[in-house]
């Protein structure tokens, strides 16, 4: 079984993965079927977010030394799960259980799918189509993510649950794939000595590699910037008027700007040159939270698109280069530190968002949130312009 084969069934994983049905109505499924308050909410997605925060770095230290192939497969019956506690979710503690199993399915994936992208690509000798690829990778994603939101407002008029319920096929389909990739012959780290190998690896990002520090801080701040209007964007847009009926195409539209974001990556770090696109990646996202913030028509949600198409943007310039810089033995494991910045970033932020969003509604809550994330952004684009 050759390793030409992993990218595009990776990509194909993605696009299960990210196919969520629910995502563009799972806020109101919990508000409105659950009686969940937004404080809840997010609250909920704290426990999520904390769950893989704890997870983050060990499931990828282990991803290391099993195998990534491994990992992908364990991650999607772990999903299978979540999917379930989800489906049959009667209040705030059920859907609790099913965050958990989620964020412990994510935790499992994170790192080890583009790793092993990355690590199949290298043992080929074709390294330096990993840009490419992970421009696919993102688009295959997004777009599915974007085609399945099409038909959630339908699938959640017919039955509520009926979203949630079909990820868990997916999911089972998922393993299958992840069964049928190949695991490169790449050097495996020993599965001895396990604290000096992990001061090992948080020694090599803070001390050794600051160029990796920035990069992640980078790409900290830079996810922050347009995970946060996700949680909101369903509200907002329901709230100046919008019928429910038009979620599903609005989240569409947003994943297809992420994936022509993805796909636009490479040609603008080529075009632009690496910082200056960086750069750029920080004003769209000050521009998104202000256009959102400050219109209050009923098409303001417009200006969230601004956002999801830097999402795509920054991702495909930011992750080759920190691949690059990242050490085959662990590249999973060092891959989960950045996931862990952004997830510990998030349990800090996140109920502040919901605690705002109940008490001040979204409009002062966005235009609160843009400026510090900005200034989060522009500062670790100055550190990451110093280290070269």
């Amino acid at each position: 079984m050759s390793l030409a084969r992993n990218p595009p069934l990776l990509c194909a994983y993605h696009a299960l993965q990210m196919a969520l049905f629910p995502m563009a109505v799972i806020t109101l499924f919990w508000k409105q079927t659950l009686g969940l308050s937004m404080t809840e909410i997010m609250l909920l997605q704290a426990i999520f977010g904390l769950t893989v925060a704890v997870l983050e770095f060990p499931s990828g230290y282990i991803a290391d030394r099993i195998g990534y192939r491994l990992a992908l497969v364990a991650g999607a019956l772990g999903a299978t799960l979540g999917w379930t506690f989800h489906t049959a979710a009667t209040g705030f503690w059920s859907v609790a259980v099913g965050e958990v199993l989620l964020g412990v399915a994510l935790s499992l994936v994170s790192g080890a799918d583009t790793a092993l992208l990355y690590e199949s690509l290298l043992e080929s000798g074709r390294e330096g189509e990993y840009p490419r690829w992970y421009a696919r990778y993102r688009f295959s994603g997004e777009s599915a993510e974007g085609t399945a939101a099409l038909a959630a407002g339908l699938l959640f008029a017919l039955w509520v649950r009926l979203p949630l319920a079909l990820e868990i096929a997916l999911c089972v389909a998922n393993a299958g794939i992840a069964l049928a990739m190949r695991e490169p012959r790449r050097h495996r780290p020993p599965a001895h000595g396990n604290w000096q190998q992990v001061r090992a690896i948080v020694r090599h990002v803070v001390r050794d590699q600051p160029r990796l520090l920035a990069v992640m801080l980078l790409a900290t701040s830079l996810g922050m910037t347009t995970f946060i209007p996700v949680w909101i964007v369903a509200l907002y847009a329901t709230g100046a008027g919008v019928p429910v009926a038009w979620l599903g195409p609005i989240w569409a539209v947003a994943n297809y700007t992420v994936a022509a974001g993805s796909l636009a990556s490479p040609h603008a770090g080529r075009r632009l040159g690496f910082h200056p696109a960086l750069l750029a990646c920080v004003v769209l996202g000050l521009v998104g939270y202000l256009g959102m913030g400050l219109s209050h028509a009923l098409f303001g949600f417009a200006f969230y698109y601004v956002l999801t198409f830097m999402r795509g943007l920054h991702g495909g310039v930011l992750h080759p280069e920190e691949q690059r810089l990242i050490p085959s033995a662990n590249r999973a494991g060092f891959l989960s530190v950045r996931s862990l910045l952004f997830r510990a970033g998030f349990l800090v932020l996140g109920p502040a968002v919901g605690w705002g969003l109940d008490r001040h509604g979204e409009h002062a809550v966005l235009l609160v949130v843009g400026p510090l994330l900005a200034a989060a952004s522009l500062a670790a684009w100055l550190l990451l312009r110093r280290r070269g």
